[in-house]
């Protein structure tokens, strides 16, 4: 049996060296998700590396980067961090990938914090399989930054610099799940359930009780986890197992709106 492997992928997006790391299945991968990072964060996000091990268990291939300005990549942080930016830096990671593979295959997107507001932002021009967003903010001003950020990132925001409302972006997905803690500190859960209300079907919602913003929690971290990558799976095997469909009808659970 082939075990799983991780390779070191570099890319450009509008002139940035960015750098990062594919993970492979066995076997010919079934599809790759690709995972952006929160605002302040890098491809090294413990997050993320738990979920590209899974995915790999379940025969999708998984892309973690980061974004310019931060880890590896080129970029100066402070000037270049947009969610303009981000997202475009998001599309030349799914062309990246699909180089690296030699073919397009199914993508599926996963974005914690500004990460998920990425991924909402984007998403459109990806055309994801499955979008699975992590205490994700809907626009800038929901942001609280604690208190030891950077004085950089809080001039960001009191410059203007990081001004977004993706709303509009969101009327357009669907196969979405919204994970987010009931305690989050840093973005509101009430953006968790206005994610929700623009989405369209099929799209669930994951509230973790007294959960926080980075999930500090291990027991939920692992609901997260084993509900996210039960997502892609099942979403996957919706939208491209035709026979298994056929008979069986859909595997996607949450579609009514209820917590689980």
């Amino acid at each position: 049996m082939l075990k799983n492997t991780e390779q070191s992928v570099s890319f450009v997006a509008d002139g940035l060296q960015l750098s990062g790391t594919l993970h492979l299945p066995g076997h010919e991968p079934l599809a790759v998700v690709v995972g952006c990072h929160g605002l302040i964060a890098d491809k090294h996000s413990p997050k993320q590396i738990a979920l590209a091990r899974d995915c790999t268990a379940t025969g999708m291939a998984y892309f973690r980067f980061d974004h310019r300005g931060c880890g590896d990549s080129e970029g100066v942080f402070e000037i270049d961090t947009t969610l303009e930016n981000r997202a475009s830096d998001l599309m030349a990671a799914v062309h990246a990938i699909n180089h690296a593979l030699g073919k397009s295959i199914p993508i599926g997107l996963f974005g914690s914090s500004l990460g998920g507001t990425v991924c909402l932002a984007a998403a459109h021009h990806l055309s994801p399989f499955a979008v699975v967003t992590l205490a994700a903010p809907v626009q800038s001003r929901s942001i609280q930054l604690p208190d030891d950020a950077p004085e950089s990132l809080k001039k960001e925001l009191v410059e203007n610099r990081l001004t977004f409302n993706v709303s509009a972006a969101i009327g357009s997905l669907h196969h979405i799940l919204i994970v987010h803690g009931s305690s989050d500190e840093t973005v509101s859960v009430d953006n968790a359930h206005r994610i929700y209300r623009l989405a369209r079907d099929p799209k669930a919602r994951l509230i973790l009780k007294n959960g926080d913003h980075r999930i500090s929690r291990k027991d939920h971290q692992k609901r997260y986890l084993k509900r996210a990558v039960q997502w892609f799976s099942d979403c996957y095997h919706d939208q491209f197992d035709v026979f298994k469909k056929g008979f069986k009808g859909s595997r996607i659970r949450g579609v009514k709106g209820k917590d689980k």
